[in-house]
């Protein structure tokens, strides 16, 4: 060590530092080093004299690999550093063989007996530069994640252990009606049907418990609006680990279960027609000899009527229609049962043409209301009467068709209660695949249905 680095009595000093400490003279060569250094230099294949009188500059110059572009920014630094006084501070990586390693360079310029020495400290700094790294990925997961529960369709919210709600995206104020200070800070039971069996308690120790990892259920909007849906559960963990929160994610699945249901009435109503099937074309047997005027005519008629019972079936199970006029749905549906010209049916309204699935549905419901009267009501007998009327809604703000089946003079009282499967068709199915209501009735003298048919699934003929 030269005598002007000797006169600071920096050896001393240094050796009591627990970073990497070198100082270099003003041509970069290393004239000091701590224990430190030196045993860096030891562990990672160093020099056997750790450096002392190597040209620092040269060999950062010379440096290849990984580090090799931070080196030649290290060499511009400290050469600044000599030439001008201002400190420099970097961090670069030095990997092992086996480690990943991260160091902090502070290069200071020393005054001594108009010499200047150049004081270079390397800091470990693999732990916070680890650290740091992980709250920077940290952040952008959790960006990213938040970013996709603003912008996923699916309602996602969390309540925390009491079960007041934490946390409510946009999808869940789509959903449900409530904006997001509306529902945070309220009773997850703000969503509950009135009359639901389960408490939120209930739910929390299921899933906490590890028995509950998603379920079907029925949440009620801020409009009173029910909504099927299959909810997905989670615990939410603190850094510690500790539970904090539940999250769900709900999927609105209300379109999808009404569906369903829809296909699974229509195929009861297939399965129903089929097992009647014999006893309508009985009934029609007997209707037709009962008017035909020879052989010829009974052949004729019930050949006709049978094939306009088969068409009808064929619309039922999935004929592909476009709009239709409802008089010529109604009489299509009616023609297997009676004649073209038989005075127990009246129709009477004005032009109008439903779309595909009001077809469907309709044909459904007069097929269902057609064979239970040809079973035992009006058309059970001469004497009946039925009278189909349909007229547009005078309520200018709800435009709708209101179409009523009434029949009177009945053979025999109805033998369904009102809760049999014809009366699921009439009250169930017709009035949840057009989105409307319906009314049906049977007394001992009259049957009388009734449904309002919204706007979408019609139009006028002008």
């Amino acid at each position: 060590m030269s005598d002007a680095v000797g006169a600071l009595r920096l050896p001393a000093l240094i050796n009591a530092l627990p970073d990497e400490f070198a100082i270099l003279d003003r041509n970069g060569v290393v004239v000091a080093a701590n224990d430190a250094w030196r045993q860096f230099s030891i562990e990672n294949g160093g020099e056997a004299d750790h450096y002392i009188g190597s040209r620092y500059f040269e060999i950062c110059d010379s440096a290849e690999g990984a580090s090799s572009a931070e080196a030649r920014i290290v060499v511009d630094g400290l050469r600044k550093t000599l030439a001008t006084g201002q400190p420099f501070v970097c961090e670069y990586p030095c990997d092992s063989d086996t480690v990943k390693r991260w160091f902090e360079l502070t290069a200071t310029r020393i005054e001594s007996d108009d010499d200047v020495f150049l004081a270079v400290q390397h800091r470990n700094v693999t732990a916070r530069r680890v650290q740091r790294t992980a709250l920077e990925q940290a952040y952008i997961d959790s960006s990213a994640l938040a970013a996709l529960v603003t912008g996923t369709t699916d309602p996602i919210l969390s309540y925390d252990l009491d079960g007041n709600i934490a946390t409510w995206n946009p999808a869940a104020e789509k959903l449900y009606g409530y904006t997001h200070d509306e529902a945070v800070g309220q009773p997850l039971s703000l969503l509950y049907p009135p009359d639901w069996p389960k408490p939120v308690s209930w739910y929390r120790d299921e899933i906490l418990a590890g028995r509950l990892e998603r379920f079907e259920a029925t949440r009620i909007g801020k409009d009173g609006t029910a909504h099927e849906v299959w909810i997905s559960c989670a615990p939410i963990r603190s850094a510690t680990g500790e539970v904090v929160a539940i999250s769900n994610i709900h999927r609105d699945i209300t379109e999808l279960r009404k569906a369903e249901k829809a296909r699974e009435l229509l195929a009861r109503e297939v399965i129903h027609r089929a097992k009647n099937m014999l006893t309508i074309v009985s009934a029609v047997q007997r209707q037709t000899a009962r008017t035909a005027l020879s052989v010829e005519d009974f052949h004729r008629s019930f050949g006709a009527r049978i094939a306009a019972l088969a068409k009808s079936t064929d619309l039922l199970v999935g004929g592909d229609w476009s709009a239709v006029p409802l008089g010529a749905l109604i009489d299509g549906h009616l023609r297997p049962f009676v004649a073209d010209t038989d005075h127990r049916i009246r129709l009477d309204g004005p032009d109008v043409r439903l779309a595909p699935q009001a077809v469907q549905t309709i044909g459904v419901a007069f097929h269902e209301l057609a064979t239970n009267s040809l079973k035992y009501g009006a058309l059970h007998h001469d004497v009946g009467e039925i009278d189909i009327s349909w007229a547009l809604s005078p309520d200018a703000t709800d435009k709708a068709i209101t179409l009523s089946w009434r029949e009177t003079k009945l053979a025999q009282p109805p033998r369904e209660s009102g809760t049999g499967f014809g009366s699921t068709v009439l009250t169930s199915l017709a009035p949840s695949m057009l989105g409307t209501k319906a009314d049906y009735s049977l007394t001992d003298e009259a049957v009388h249905w009734h449904i309002s048919i919204p706007e979408a699934h019609f139009t006028l003929d002008m």
